[in-house]
């Protein structure tokens, strides 16, 4: 081999080494950018499925807006959705964090040992990650190692906290903060709307003045009752307060309201709690008196009704006076087999009563 032929040979050899090093060079920066893209996907992928989550909880949130336990439905998704050991919904009420949701399944739910409360009165985000247990050695969650607290707030005021809780040390970084926020966001917004649903309920079902149920809410209730367990006994009162109308026209219609509800709170705090009682219209009330035994026990409780009423002394600016009320009993199903019949014949009983000199019972 002449000396060309070396010179060709190297200079192949030089070219060689360049390509090669060229593609290593491309190699490297290829496997570095699809890293980088697999990381960048790997994260829009994160952030879409927390989007997706957030979106499922908000329409699962509207759907069940009016649930007395939305609260609880919340708490048990999260713990899906973050794969958490334990989740727990706390609100403040009169200083003081109270559970309104939770998982953990033991009567004590004091949050941490006593040096970490400090991170929950702070009303700010906290991550308490630790390789001995966060609990007791006798606590169902003995085997905690990871907690993160998100505080509730409306309209930046703050109202609770939202923990949740796992096994694995280190389970809970920075990332987590901005989604549990987001979830705590619509438990916020779920407490007020909730709150406001009720609200709304409760004006419908309930008559403004007295705050008792209406007369269409209260014939539902016990309707629904007798469909739900026809054998059981029960009794209707109707209440008619004597002279009403002279009371109000001598008195005026501000000590007619106080007269209505100073009776309706007498016959409440007479009653019992399975007990019910709605305005039926004008200064008429209704009762009902769950599961009779025998009607000498309910004449016994209308009849301590009756002479409280007669003997409460009613105040209303510079007037004071007192009133007497008439009353009506009948009995489900001895006087009928439907809600109509029994409380026609507590009215026929009622008018007995009126017509007999008020301030009576008819009660057989």
């Amino acid at each position: 081999m002449n000396s060309y032929d070396d010179s060709l040979k190297n200079e192949y050899y030089e070219k060689y080494l360049k390509l090669k090093d060229e593609f290593e060079t491309y190699r490297n920066f290829a496997e570095t950018t699809i890293q980088i893209i697999s990381d960048r996907n790997f994260k829009l992928e994160k952030k879409l499925d927390a989007v997706t989550n957030i979106v499922e909880i908000s329409k699962y949130i509207n759907s069940y807006i009016s649930d007395k336990n939305l609260i609880t439905m919340i708490n048990d998704m999260s713990i899906g959705v973050l794969g958490a050991t334990y989740s727990s919904i706390y609100s403040m009420e009169n200083d003081k964090l109270v559970v309104k949701a939770t998982n953990v399944k033991e009567d004590n739910n004091v949050f941490l040992h006593k040096d970490y409360w400090r991170e929950l009165l702070s009303g700010e985000p906290f991550i308490i990650n630790a390789k001995e247990p966060l609990f007791d050695e006798d606590s169902a969650r003995k085997d905690i190692h990871s907690v993160i607290g998100v505080p509730i707030a409306l309209r930046e005021k703050f109202i609770g906290y939202m923990i949740v809780e796992h096994t694995l040390y280190n389970f809970f970084g920075h990332d987590h903060i901005n989604f549990i926020t987001t979830i705590a966001n619509q438990i916020a917004i779920a407490l007020e709307n909730n709150v406001l649903y009720n609200q709304i309920r409760e004006c419908a079902i309930r008559d403004p003045l007295l705050t008792i149920y209406n007369r269409k809410h209260f014939f539902e209730l016990v309707e629904k009752k007798i469909k739900e367990n026809p054998n059981n006994k029960f009794a209707i009162i109707m209440v008619d307060l004597d002279d009403f109308k002279k009371t109000n026209d001598v008195n005026g219609h501000l000590f007619g309201d106080e007269v209505l509800k100073q009776t309706t709170k007498i016959i409440q705090d007479n009653i019992d709690k399975n007990d019910m009682i709605g305005r039926y219209g004008g200064e008429e009330i209704i009762i009902y008196i769950n599961e009779l035994d025998n009607i000498d026990e309910v004449y016994d409780k209308i009849n301590n009704i009756r002479l409280k009423i007669s003997k409460n002394i009613i105040y209303c600016g510079n007037t004071k006076s007192s009133v007497t009320a008439s009353f009506g009993i009948s009995y489900y199903p001895v006087n009928g087999h439907n809600l109509h019949e029994v409380i026609s014949i507590a009215d026929i009983r009622l008018y007995e009563a009126k017509k007999e000199g008020k301030n009576k019972i008819i009660y057989r």
